[in-house]
């Protein structure tokens, strides 16, 4: 009894004292556990394995056009009236009193088509009777035929009035019609036909036609898709100048990337029955830095020249040129290494400059491309020399040292890298305004794999590393003002006995996982 009243007297004292009462407890938390590996950096169709190596395909399609973009053909509306000069009276029922073929010239700049075939499409036919009785039409477009046959509709119209003729209309599909576009002589070129047949009723009574009735056929041709086509394509060009960022490369501030054996293709090919100019006129890329190189060669600039298709539908046959750049006949390393994150290329495929010397013979199928491809094969061979990437993060500490508080602490890491690179890691603290405040230093490197001896299980070399980086007092009471922190590391690729950097094959399975966490020595105030 006398024990508990003691305790009690003991907590009685101590609850009223003003003093504040404190301990130190050292605190460890796991922040971050991860493995990067290749899947993680590019995009799966940019790598290829080939002997447990990688290789980089840098293949690029810049253009690719078929006939979609080099023949369309506008929505088109075409009419056929019918007013008699003469008044035509009293006549006997079932007489045919209009047969007439009338030609309308399709708009299409330049090109001058004899053929083609829809492979979707639609068209509305309307007519307007304004006669007092039932009238028969045949409405009929010559040169428009699937499987031979000719289009044709057949439409019996209830009487109307001049004033209010009896309209009837019907949109029909054009999907697999050949159209011929000669005209009715053979000789022209966008030229619709259109035949339009006036039927009194057979059933009906005795009429008179005069100039006061307007017997009318319209066809309206709309969203008209075409998978062949004949005759003169026009010298149309198709040019670009193509902005495409590489977003990743925006983070490098300094160093040089070496890739050694490195080939690049720019390449034309030509699947259309014409005769193709092509011009290069600039490759150029900036990188984080402003600086600017622009790819220089006696390839670039002068015109080429690629010959038409030869063969037809199944048999045809594309022919193509090739613009090849490598060390021996240009800057290309020197543009590669450049670490260009912003990437401009201007060039330019011209049809039929010469113009129309195939005589109207120009032609098209299903599977007639222009493609205009750059392309790179290389073996992921990289040499690292002070490479410097930087990103920046959001971050948001309180701290009040008057309450619980941080006093020191450190943040470390735990690494195993498979990869040929050694990495120096730094980390910088600043501001919302982007002032930085502090740097932590690594208390050492990431190393190569390089320096590690070979796994026989998987065949990869793979080195532990463990870095720690201090948080003294003074970085920590500017933790409630540092809204940012900067993570800068440089890459090199050492070699193992020597320590010059130099280029290192990328393994297939290479990996680097590593385990980041925080210990903190807190103050604790009640």
């Amino acid at each position: 009894m006398k024990k508990i009243l003691f305790l009690c007297f003991l907590i009685g004292l101590v609850s009223c004292k003003k003093e504040e009462t404190s301990w130190n407890v050292d605190l460890e938390a796991p922040l971050l556990h991860d493995t990067l590996s290749l899947k993680n950096w590019v995009n799966d169709s940019t790598l290829t394995e080939t002997n447990g190596e990688i290789e980089v395909d840098l293949t690029r399609t810049l253009l690719d056009i078929g006939l979609s973009e080099l023949i369309k053909i506008p929505d088109t509306s075409v009419t056929q009236l019918f007013s008699p000069i003469l008044t035509l009276s009293n006549i006997p029922p079932g007489t045919t009193f209009v047969n007439a073929i009338e030609e309308h010239a399709v708009d299409l700049d330049d090109v001058q088509l004899k053929s083609i075939r829809v492979f979707d499409g639609r068209v509305k036919v309307k007519v307007y009777n304004p006669l007092g009785t039932k009238v028969l039409f045949k409405v009929q477009m010559p040169g428009v035929t699937q499987n031979g046959v000719m289009f044709e509709q057949n439409y019996s119209v209830d009487a109307g009035s001049v004033a209010n003729p009896t309209v009837q209309e019907e949109w029909l599909e054009l999907s697999n019609y050949q159209i011929d576009l000669r005209g009715v002589s053979g000789l022209e070129y966008n030229i619709l036909q259109t035949k339009l047949t006036l039927t009194t009723d057979p059933n009906g009574v005795p009429v008179s036609i005069s100039s006061a009735y307007d017997f009318k056929f319209e066809a309206s041709l709309s969203d008209i898709k075409v998978d062949y086509a004949k005759g003169y394509f026009g010298s149309k060009v198709f040019s670009d100048n193509a902005n495409f960022n590489i977003d990743f490369l925006n983070k490098m501030t300094e160093g040089t990337l070496d890739l050694p054996g490195t080939a690049l293709q720019i390449s034309v090919e030509n699947g259309i029955k014409v005769p193709v100019r092509g011009q290069l006129h600039y490759l150029k890329n900036t990188n984080q830095l402003g600086n600017t190189i622009s790819l220089t060669s006696p390839e670039i600039g002068p015109n080429f020249y690629i010959s038409p298709a030869v063969g037809a539908w199944n048999t045809l046959q594309s022919n193509s040129q090739e613009l090849s750049f490598d060390p021996t006949n240009s800057n290309l390393e020197a543009f590669l290494e450049n670490l260009g994150a912003t990437n401009e290329a201007s060039y330019e495929v011209q049809l039929n400059p010469w113009g129309n010397t195939s005589a109207g013979n120009d032609e098209a199928f299903p599977n007639s491309r222009i493609k205009v491809k750059a392309s790179a094969q290389l073996p992921l061979k990289l040499g690292l020399d002070g490479l410097t990437l930087r990103d920046t993060f959001n971050i948001n500490f309180k701290q009040n040292e008057a309450q619980t508080h941080v006093e020191s602490g450190l943040i470390y890491i735990d690494v195993t890298n498979a990869f040929p690179f050694s990495c120096d890691p730094v980390l910088y603290l600043m501001t919302e305004d982007g002032q930085i405040l502090h740097t932590l230093i690594g208390s050492s490197q990431i190393s190569s794999c390089e320096m590690a001896a070979i796994d026989p299980i998987d065949g990869l070399k793979k080195q532990p590393s463990h870095i720690e980086f201090i948080l003294e007092k003074e970085q920590l009471a500017d933790l409630a003002v540092l809204k940012k922190i900067i993570v800068e590391a440089r890459f090199d690729s050492p070699n193992a006995s020597t320590g010059i950097s130099e280029p290192k094959q990328v393994k297939a399975k290479a990996f680097l996982s590593f385990k980041l966490r925080m210990k903190l020595n807190t103050k604790v105030i009640l």
